[in-house]
C-alpha cells in the first residue's frame, strides 16, 4: 500500500555562503512543525559538512537517515543526503560562458565518496558548499553528468530553472536542455520549479511535458519561513532512498506546495532601487511592458530579466505559442510561509520575531503541523483559530487560503514580493518606474492572450 510523504531535498549547510550556522536538532524541529517528513542535508560533498553529517546521522532505512539518539516525534524525521553543484560551460549561441546549478542525490555515503573523487579528478575542489565544475563546451557538460549517473543510484536535477542561474535562465540564455546538457539531456527524469515559478508557469515550455516538476525550499535555515516553503507530495510504497528515486522517476508526484511565484525574487524584469545611479528609484515591468532593448530607463545597463518573461520566451523559441492552463495530471496549492502572514497581520517586519513564533507555534499545536493547516477547509480553519486567535491574524490567514492575496511590488531583480492580503494576483499590465505606477492599458490584452 503507497503512503504520501512530503519532502524538501534542497537545502544548504552554512559553508555554503549566505547563511549562519546549521543544527540539525533544530531542522529536526523545524521538519516537525511543518510536517516535512524527508529533507536534504544540502552540500554534502563539503569535508568538514560532511563529517558533520557523519557524526550526526545513522542510517535508519536504505538511502535514509535520522538524527541519532532522537527520540520522540524526532525520531520519525529523515535525512537525504544532498548537494547543490555549478557546472560552467562555454555554449553555443551565446557569448561568455553559462553557469548552471544541478541538484545531487546520493543512496549512501559511499556515493558521495565516488563522485567527492570524480569531481577531484576533474580539477573541482570543495571549498564552499557548492562544488564548481569548469567544463569546456556542451559535449564536455554531457560526458560528465553520465558519469555522474552511472555512480550507485545518484540522481541529477536542474536547480531552479527559471531564475538567472537556472537551466532557462536569463544569464546566458539557452532554449533547450540539450544546448547546456548536450545528449546527457535525456538523462533526466525532473527539473525543479523554483521559488519565481510553478507549473502553471513551467506549462509554457513544451519539452518540460515529459518531466517530473519537483519543489523544494532551497533553504538555508531551518527557520518557519524558509524551511519547507515549497515541498514536493509522492507516493511511495515505502520509506527508502529507492522508492524516493523511482517516484520521482516515475512521476508519481502527489502535490506540490509552491511558493507563490509572486513573491519569488526574480518573477519580474527590473531593477532594484540599490543599483548604482538608482537612488533607491526601482524598475519592475511585466512582459507586456519589458522594454524592446532590455535597458533599464533609469541606469541604462541591461535589466535582469525575469522568470514569468523568460518562459514565454522559452515556450515560443521551442516552436509553441502556448496559454497559460493550470496541467490538470499535476496538483498544487500556492501558499505563504504561515509566519509571514502573522508577522504582517502584527505590522512586524522580521517573520522571526518573538512575538510571530508565539502565535505560530499556537496555531502548529491547534493543527499539528503547518501543511495540515493549509490542507484543512477554509470553515475549518476559520472556526478552530477563531477560539484562540485576534480577529485580525484569523481574517488574513483565511484570505491566504481562499487566494485573496498578492505581492506589491510582486518580486524582482532579487527582492521578495511583498505580500498584499486581501486583493488577488497581478501578474500582468504592470508597468513600473521610478516607484510610480504607469499605464495599464494593454492589461486585459495579455491576459485574454495568455490564459484560458
Amino acid at each position: 500500500m503507497r503512503v504520501e510523504v512530503n519532502v524538501d531535498l534542497h537545502s544548504h549547510s552554512g559553508y555554503a555562503g549566505g547563511v549562519g550556522n546549521i543544527d540539525l536538532a533544530d531542522i529536526a524541529a523545524s521538519m516537525v512543525k511543518k510536517g516535512i517528513h524527508i529533507f536534504g542535508t544540502g552540500d554534502a560533498l563539503h569535508p568538514e559538512w560532511n563529517a558533520h553529517l557523519r557524526k550526526t546521522l545513522a542510517e535508519a532505512e536504505n538511502g535514509l537517515f535520522t538524527l541519532k539518539d532522537s527520540s520522540g516525534e524526532l525520531a520519525n524525521t529523515r535525512f537525504l543526503l544532498q548537494t547543490e553543484v555549478i557546472f560552467t560551460a562555454a555554449v553555443k549561441r551565446c557569448p561568455g560562458r553559462k553557469n548552471v546549478h544541478l541538484l545531487i542525490l546520493f543512496p549512501s555515503f559511499l556515493a558521495v565518496e565516488k563522485v567527492t573523487r570524480l569531481l577531484a579528478s576533474w580539477g573541482s575542489r570543495n571549498t564552499i558548499g557548492r562544488p564548481f565544475l569548469r567544463c569546456d563546451d556542451a559535449e564536455s557538460v554531457s560526458e560528465r553528468v553520465r558519469r555522474l549517473f552511472e555512480i550507485d543510484g545518484v540522481e541529477l536535477i536542474p536547480a531552479h530553472v527559471m531564475t538567472p542561474q537556472g537551466i532557462y535562465g536569463s544569464d546566458h540564455p539557452i532554449v533547450f536542455l540539450s544546448d547546456f546538457l548536450g545528449e546527457s539531456a535525456k538523462l533526466f527524469h525532473a527539473v525543479e520549479t523554483g521559488l519565481s515559478a510553478d507549473p502553471l508557469i513551467l506549462s509554457l515550455i513544451p519539452e518540460l511535458d515529459r518531466m517530473t516538476l519537483l519543489s523544494f525550499s532551497d533553504c538555508h535555515s531551518g527557520a518557519s519561513n524558509r524551511l519547507g516553503r515549497e515541498f514536493t507530495t509522492l507516493s511511495v510504497e515505502e520509506l527508502s532512498y529507492s522508492e524516493i528515486l523511482s517516484a520521482i522517476r516515475n512521476n508519481r508526484v502527489s502535490a506540490t506546495a509552491e511558493f507563490n511565484p509572486g513573491e519569488g525574487r526574480y518573477f519580474l524584469t527590473g531593477h532594484r532601487g540599490t543599483k548604482q545611479n538608482h537612488n533607491g528609484s526601482y524598475c519592475v515591468f511585466s512582459p507586456e511592458f519589458t522594454p524592446a532593448d532590455r535597458r533599464c530607463p533609469i541606469c541604462a545597463r541591461p535589466l535582469t530579466v525575469g522568470v514569468l518573461q523568460r518562459a514565454i520566451e522559452v515556450g515560443i523559441a521551442q516552436g509553441e505559442k502556448r496559454k497559460l492552463i493550470r496541467p490538470p495530471d499535476r496538483a498544487y496549492l500556492n501558499i505563504v510561509p504561515l509566519s509571514e502572514i502573522i508577522a504582517f497581520s502584527l505590522c512586524v517586519e522580521d517573520p522571526n520575531a518573538r512575538r510571530v513564533k508565539e502565535i505560530y507555534e499556537k496555531i502548529v499545536s491547534l493543527f499539528s503541523t503547518e501543511i495540515a493547516l493549509w490542507k484543512s477547509s477554509v470553515d475549518r480553519i476559520g472556526e478552530v483559530l477563531s477560539l484562540t486567535l485576534p480577529e485580525n491574524i484569523v481574517r488574513d490567514i483565511v484570505e491566504v487560503k481562499k487566494g485573496n492575496f498578492t505581492f506589491d511590488p510582486l518580486g524582482f531583480d532579487g527582492e521578495y514580493g511583498k505580500l498584499a492580503i486581501g486583493k488577488k494576483d497581478d501578474w500582468f499590465g504592470i508597468n513600473i518606474v521610478k516607484g510610480q505606477k504607469q499605464a495599464r492599458a494593454s492589461q486585459q490584452n495579455l491576459q485574454k492572450n495568455l490564459f484560458c
